[in-house]
């Protein structure tokens, strides 16, 4: 059973690496030097469809929360996969703990707006040492629909 356990983790801890390390999405700005994890600067909404008939889709830049989370692609490969087992899981959980949803995604029409809320375990978040910042919603105007 714990063989099981640790096989499992350490896919998981390889995963992230991966997605971390390799893994394209979006391109922000990261800035591990502050210690703080903005998960809302990783945040975007696309809108589509007829004006009064639009749809909202949320997208997550989650290798961007990931790499800023670790402190950057310099300590993501001062990680040993095996040595370093239980900080990468503590950041596969703080990761895997983070929800969004939006108040509004259907029969949208252009200068409408949406709100974005993020929610995450805290105590997973502080296991790991992320300090997640204090904003918790963000507001996107609807925008380029027909």
């Amino acid at each position: 059973m714990i063989h099981r356990k640790f096989i499992a983790v350490t896919i998981a801890a390889a995963l992230l690496i991966g997605t971390i390390t390799g893994c394209g999405g979006q391109k922000n700005q990261i800035d591990t030097t502050d210690g703080v994890t903005n998960i809302l600067d990783y945040v975007t909404v696309d809108f589509s469809g007829k004006d009064g008939e639009g749809t909202a889709y949320v997208n997550v830049d989650y290798d961007g929360i990931e790499l800023e989370m670790v402190g950057g692609e310099e300590k993501i490969k001062d990680l040993d996969e095996v040595d370093d087992l239980a900080a990468l899981t503590k950041y596969i959980n703080a990761v895997s703990s983070i929800s969004f949803s939006i108040d509004k995604n259907e029969g949208l029409s252009n200068k409408d707006e949406v709100t974005v809320t993020v929610t995450y375990d805290s105590t997973a978040a502080e296991a790991a040492g992320v300090v997640f910042g204090s904003q918790k919603s963000k507001t996107f105007e609807v925008k380029g629909l027909k």
